[in-house]
């Protein structure tokens, strides 16, 4: 049984959607994919679909296209049956088995479920090649399609140029007895323009006359040979041409089965192209996928209304399973009820929706609606008789996984009967436990909707200002007529108005007062929402700006130290080889007083020596030759084999790796005893370059950190991490990891020619 059943698919106008999406596919083979979806109630399938789909979404972001694609289906089946096509034909074949090859290539490992689809693609490059070998860009039969061909071309060249010779010749003989001295043709033979009366006086043939009949067009005798000749050679060509067009045919019907595989992957990655297209065209969104019965819609809007739509939020299911939307008419529950409909079906058509990512939709087995007006004059029903019809079959196809879409229940008949019915049926839906939305404008059914705790009470916002619907649903309030008061606006005398109020029972004035004080701190409260949400949109943009800021900072501060402290130790290495002169001249010197002239100079420059800055513990320590310590980055225990200023080199495993002091820390405990041979044994256990495509941010921060203590145990300083472009959330997490690395001298985006943004340069210690 189908989600959708006739009804509700055009209850929705799901067609009409489909052709919108159908309408970004690159060929006729996405579109019709697309245009013959059903909603599928399979949830591994749907979810399996939008994953496959926003990878597809980020290709696209990365310029991907399927250009070039034909639907070859039509010309498969004219060879069966002509067993030969046309040169544009098999233009049409080589375009698009060349576009395969590029779509095969577009994807990687990064894009694991649309690669599974395309690795079945096959290489048909003989093929193409014989096609491009014969057949020329404008479609057309190259001349040199075959040694036969290339002969046959060059004959009629070289017999052309004798015919035209001769006719020249007649023509510079016969000057005076032509109408134009040039050379034309007719009937697929060279001639010359005679005029009428003179063809008695020379020896010609007539193929042809003007439409005046005062001009023929002949063929003098000398030619006639030559003539036949040329269309000898024309009919040749021509068979020739015959021939290679079904030896081309030939090679394509013997590839067909793959060819006809090749169409359904292109078919399938064309579709998926064009959902992706419309995802960016209407701002759609994926919306997180349930099968608890819930519907929860945030921001959504209505795929068919463009830049019209105005975003609604609704949300029932769980365990108040039934949303009751009322308010007056004309105010939008109709189009909020399509709206929820729609953007079902269109998650379980694999197409993502207009709405914020934020919203939840179930998978259902089935949806059910009754919305719009209707009127069966073949079976002679009013409209309240065929709803009522179509309610009846509803109710019995509905079950807890069955989403139903009612609209304005209980209209079409006797106020109070209607309510009465209506009242029952929405019994019946909250009997079944079915999750539903509901719309109505009678008073019964929203005090039942209150009432009860199974319904969510919503309504239609409507401006009394402007007498104008504002299409905002209210989540929580019951929605009033405003029957009253909009006749009060447009000019109903006032005591009419207050006749009409006073045949209103004190209740149903109370509740309009309770209703209408709900609405108004409802408006309230969502100003104050969306001014909140605003300010946190924001101050979040505030703090990305911030922490952006404060790592460039960081940065810069980091390197202009580094260079400081490296100009300074430079200093001080100068002034200490100056001192160790002044020393040793200190020393030979026997005179007294030369003596202390230099131990002046040398006071003079320890005065002027000026002082390295002081060291934090946690950041560095006085690390000295046999301490033990501990990398901090791997936790790994080694021995200082030298020290010198701010970097030591610790021996591990039988390995020495020279680091910042600031990487190591003092251990107590005992270096671990094993005749096993170190784990990293040499830099052929420590490749170059990683590949974290397809990872978690977690899985890929552990291969990672294992790569970089091989890279540094081996010696290696420079290493290549390739985790492509995507989203950038893989690559934003890595990097986040790299800055905190205390082994990670720094790191770089490639070069465009090397990967770019897909790949990141680290330089180690």
């Amino acid at each position: 049984m189908s989600v959708a059943n006739a009804r509700t698919l055009r209850d929705v106008e799901l067609s009409k959607v489909l052709d919108r999406v159908a309408a970004m596919a690159g060929s006729t083979l996405g579109a019709d994919v697309i245009r013959a979806l059903e909603p599928s109630p399979d949830f591994t399938l749907v979810t399996e679909e939008l994953a496959t789909v926003e990878e597809m979404l980020s290709a696209v972001r990365d310029g991907f296209s399927p250009g070039g694609l034909h639907d070859l289906r039509p010309l498969l089946a004219e060879a069966h049956d002509r067993g030969s096509i046309a040169p544009d034909a098999l233009l049409s074949v080589a375009e698009t088995l060349e576009a395969a090859v590029r779509v095969r290539d577009a994807f990687a490992e990064d894009t694991p479920r649309l690669l599974t689809i395309v690795e079945g693609l096959s290489d048909q490059e003989q093929l193409v090649t014989a096609i491009r070998r014969a057949i020329d860009d404008r479609g057309s039969i190259r001349e040199d399609a075959s040694p036969k061909l290339r002969q046959l071309h060059q004959q009629r060249r070289q017999l052309t140029d004798g015919i035209q010779s001769a006719l020249r010749s007649f023509i510079d003989a016969h000057r005076d007895w032509l109408q134009e001295p040039v050379v034309t043709h007719r009937g697929g033979r060279l001639v010359v323009p005679l005029k009428a009366g003179l063809a008695s006086q020379a020896q010609v043939v007539i193929h042809d006359s003007s439409a005046s009949g005062q001009t023929l067009f002949v063929e003098p005798s000398a030619v006639v040979q030559l003539n036949n000749r040329l269309r000898e050679i024309a009919d040749a060509i021509w068979r020739e041409e015959l021939r290679i067009l079904a030896e081309l045919t030939g090679n394509l019907l013997t590839e067909e089965p793959r060819v006809q595989n090749d169409l359904d992957q292109l078919a399938k990655v064309d579709a998926l192209f064009a959902k992706a297209k419309y995802a960016l065209h209407a701002r759609a969104e994926f919306p997180k996928l349930t099968r608890d019965g819930r519907v929860e819609l945030h921001e959504a809007r209505h795929p068919l209304l463009g830049d019209r739509a105005v975003p609604i939020s609704i949300s029932f299911g769980g365990e108040r399973r039934l949303a009751l939307i009322t308010g007056p008419n004309t105010g939008g529950k109709t189009v909020s009820l399509k709206t929820v409909g729609l953007l079902t079906l269109m998650a379980q058509c694999g197409i993502p929706v207009p709405a914020s990512p934020r919203s939840c939709l179930t998978v259902f087995g089935k949806v059910r609606s009754d919305i719009g007006e209707e009127q069966s004059i073949e079976q002679d029903l009013s409209t309240f008789s065929s709803h009522m019809t179509n309610i009846i079959s509803l109710l019995g196809d509905t079950d807890e996984d069955t989403l139903v879409l009612l609209d304005e229940l209980g209209a079409g008949t006797d106020p109070q009967e209607g309510a009465a019915l209506g009242l029952a049926i929405l019994e019946r839906l909250l009997e079944v436990n079915c999750p539903a939305a509901v719309a109505t404008h009678l008073t019964p059914l929203k005090h039942f909707a209150i009432s009860h705790p199974g319904i969510v009470s919503c309504s239609m916002e409507f401006d009394l200002e402007t007498l104008s619907p504002t299409y905002r649903v209210l989540d929580g309030v019951p929605g009033r007529s405003c029957a009253l008061i909009i006749a009060r606006r447009l000019g109903l005398p006032g005591a009419l108005v207050e006749r009409a109020q006073a045949r209103l029972s004190t209740g149903e004035i109370q509740a309009d007062g309770i209703i209408e004080e709900l609405q108004r701190e409802r408006s309230a409260a969502r100003r104050i929402r969306a001014d909140l949400e605003t300010q946190r949109d924001r101050h979040a943009r505030l703090r990305a700006e911030y922490e952006r800021r404060l790592a460039s900072l960081k940065e810069r501060k980091t390197e202009a130290l580094g260079g400081a402290l490296a100009r300074l130790e430079g200093h001080i290495a100068a002034t200490r080889r100056e001192l160790g002169e002044l020393i040793g001249q200190a020393r030979a010197e026997q005179d007294t007083e030369t003596r202390r002239q230099a131990l002046r100079n040398l006071e003079r420059i320890a005065e002027a020596l000026p002082e390295l800055p002081e060291e934090k513990p946690h950041q560095r320590h006085t690390a000295r030759e046999g301490d033990t310590v501990k990398i901090r980055s791997t936790g790994a225990l080694g021995v200082v084999r030298r020290a010198d200023g701010r970097r030591v080199e610790v021996e591990v495993k039988g390995r020495r790796v020279e680091l910042p002091r600031e990487a190591v820390e003092p251990s107590d405990r005992p270096l671990p005893k094993s005749s096993a041979p170190p784990r990293y044994a040499g830099r052929a256990d420590a490749p170059l370059e990683l590949s974290v495509r397809g990872m978690t941010v977690a899985e890929a921060t552990m291969a990672v950190e294992e790569w970089l203590d091989r890279l540094l145990l081996s010696g290696i300083r420079f290493g290549r991490l390739v985790h492509g472009k995507g989203t950038g959330a893989l690559r934003q997490g890595l990097h986040q990891y790299l800055h905190r690395a205390p082994h990670v001298r720094r790191f770089y985006h490639a070069p465009p020619a090397e990967g770019g943004e897909g790949v990141t340069i680290i330089e180690l210690p």
